[in-house]
Order: C-alpha cells, then sequence, then structure tokens
C-alpha cells in the first residue's frame, strides 16, 4: 500500500505512515495531468493546500481509499464526491486549536490595548499614554461564531480567564463548555463587544459578515478573523469601521489570499486591502494563527494515525 504527498508535511506524518505499513511517494511540483502514471495506483492522498483535489483529480485514482488533508479544513477537496465512492476525508483540526486560539486573544489584546498604535508611535518618539488607554478583556462580552473544534478551544481560553463569552453555532445545541452560554446570532448582535469567527468556508458561509451582519449590531464591535478569508466580505468590514460600528479588527485570512494561501494576490491591490493597512486599530497576519512549532508536529502525528486508522 502507497501514499503519495502532493506537498511538503512534518516527519512526524512520514515516519507514522512508515511505521505503519504504508510506502511514500512524494511530489511537490508536478501539477496532476504530468505524474507519471504509477502515482495514479495509490491508496492515500496527502495533501495541504497546493491545489484542489477536484472530481476529476480524484477519478485519476482508482484505488483511492483515503484523503488526509494537514490542516484543519477540507474546502479545497471535493469531500461530497469523494465520499460517494468511499474515500475516507481526513483533517486534523484539533492539532492547530491551541496555537489559534492564542493567536486569536493576542490580536484582541493588541487591539484594545492599542499596541499597533503605541508602538508606532514609541518609534516616532511620541509618548502619549491618555490616548492609548486600553480596555480591559474582562470588562467585555466575547462572542464566539462557530463552536467548533477551533471556536471551542478559543471559548474556553477566554472563559479560564474569566471572560463573558457567547457562543452561536446554527447546527448544534447542548453544546456550551462550562462558563460558556449558548446564544443566538441575534443575542450576539445585541449584547457583544467583540465577536471571534470560527467558520468553515461553504457556500452557505460565503460573506457571511456581510453588511447587513455588521449593520445588525447594537453596539459598535471589535472584530476577529482567523478561520477563512471569504467568510468576511471585506467591504463590508471597511464600510463599518468608515461608519464606527467596528472598533479595531484582526485579520489571519484575508479574502483576497490565494487557495493555497502561499501569498496574498496577483496584481492591483483590491481598494479596501489598502485601506486596511493604513488603518492602525487593523492587525493583520499572514494566515498563521495555527503555525506554530507545536500545532505542525500534532497535525503531522495525528493525521498518520488518523489515516491508519481509517485503512
Amino acid at each position: 500500500m502507497n501514499a503519495l504527498l502532493l506537498d511538503y508535511t512534518h516527519s512526524l506524518l512520514e515516519q507514522g505512515l512508515e511505521q505503519g505499513g504504508i510506502g511514500l511517494w512524494r511530489e511537490y511540483e508536478l501539477a496532476p495531468d504530468e505524474f507519471p502514471s504509477h502515482y495514479f495506483t495509490v491508496e492515500v492522498l496527502v495533501i495541504r493546500s497546493r491545489f484542489p483535489v477536484t472530481h476529476e483529480v480524484i477519478d485519476l485514482f482508482p484505488n483511492l481509499k483515503v484523503i488526509g488533508r494537514l490542516g484543519a479544513g477540507l474546502e479545497n477537496i471535493d469531500v461530497d464526491y469523494a465520499e460517494s465512492r468511499g474515500i475516507a476525508c481526513l483533517r486534523v483540526p484539533e492539532g492547530n486549536a491551541q496555537a489559534v486560539a492564542e493567536h486569536s486573544l493576542g490580536m484582541l489584546l493588541g487591539l484594545l490595548n492599542h499596541l499597533p498604535r503605541a508602538h508606532r508611535e514609541i518609534k516616532d518618539g511620541v509618548w502619549r499614554r491618555e490616548e492609548n488607554k486600553g480596555l480591559e478583556l474582562r470588562s467585555c462580552t466575547v462572542g464566539i461564531i462557530g463552536y467548533g473544534v477551533m471556536g471551542s478551544q478559543f471559548a474556553r481560553l477566554l472563559a479560564a480567564i474569566g471572560v463573558n463569552v457567547l457562543a452561536y453555532d446554527k447546527y448544534k445545541t447542548g453544546y456550551a463548555d462550562a462558563g460558556i452560554t449558548e446564544s443566538t446570532l441575534e443575542e450576539l448582535q445585541q449584547k457583544c463587544d467583540i465577536i471571534s469567527l470560527h467558520l468553515p468556508l461553504t457556500e452557505e458561509t460565503r460573506y457571511f459578515a456581510d453588511h447587513a451582519f455588521f449593520n445588525a449590531f447594537l453596539n459598535p464591535i471589535y472584530f476577529l478573523n482567523t478561520a477563512r478569508g471569504p467568510v468576511l466580505q471585506t467591504d463590508a468590514l471597511v464600510q463599518a469601521m468608515k461608519a464606527g460600528k467596528v472598533l479595531g479588527a484582526g485579520l489571519d485570512v484575508l479574502e483576497y489570499e490565494k487557495k493555497s494561501f502561499t501569498s496574498l494576490f496577483e496584481g492591483e491591490m483590491p481598494p479596501s486591502l489598502q485601506w486596511l493597512m493604513n488603518q492602525e486599530n487593523v492587525v493583520l497576519s499572514p494566515h498563521i494563527a495555527g503555525w506554530t512549532k507545536e500545532s505542525f508536529e500534532k497535525m503531522g502525528a495525528g493525521l498518520a494515525a488518523k489515516i491508519l486508522a481509517a485503512l
């Protein structure tokens, strides 16, 4: 039995598969239509984000039993078609949930304490204390939208330090951990000071945070997105910030980044992104919320174990 690795992975993943009796082939450059014929005999594909695994790609592999993604989401795999062929589609969100939670917290604390602006001012020789007075997180109510592996981990981290946390998940009931209150979206929009998105990217969630979403909030909010870029309509966020409905934003993912997550975009910079880059109440990072030394190790070992169990 063989596995084809289509992206660079972690050594713990490779070691785990080999110890389980799986032979490894590696192909990090060629597109599927350029693969040598023996690749198509494999039973396992392992990917990150180099290219989408479409219906057509899946059909190239008649013996395929498992597609494993070294990451949290499956939006670059035609999961419905794969499962119709009896192919298991695996991911490892638990591997980087703690990393995402800590990154989200770091972004949030930076916004509440005006750290981007204060950092720039100190470098410019400006000493402003009153103007940079912060806001304590425990005085705020945080709304978590999407209570999966990522959202629940961030909610538990916040609850552990005494923050009032409300959670909304359209597809769950009876899920909330101690110190967390299950709520409706309308309740979050009435009560929250901070909103953090933790939704997978699907046709239903694309542009979930749009103009109507931001306009429905009773009070101005701080906004975080560490999920997927297209869950947020960037133009809507910019308009909400200009209108004072959003006081600050922390974005680890962007609507405009490539599907491979390797860079932003090609061509002219979108005006909304240019505007965000010029704001001192915006914190941006390059899709690294879940990308730590520890998370890479956990995802590698975890995916190997899941693949062997599925086989």
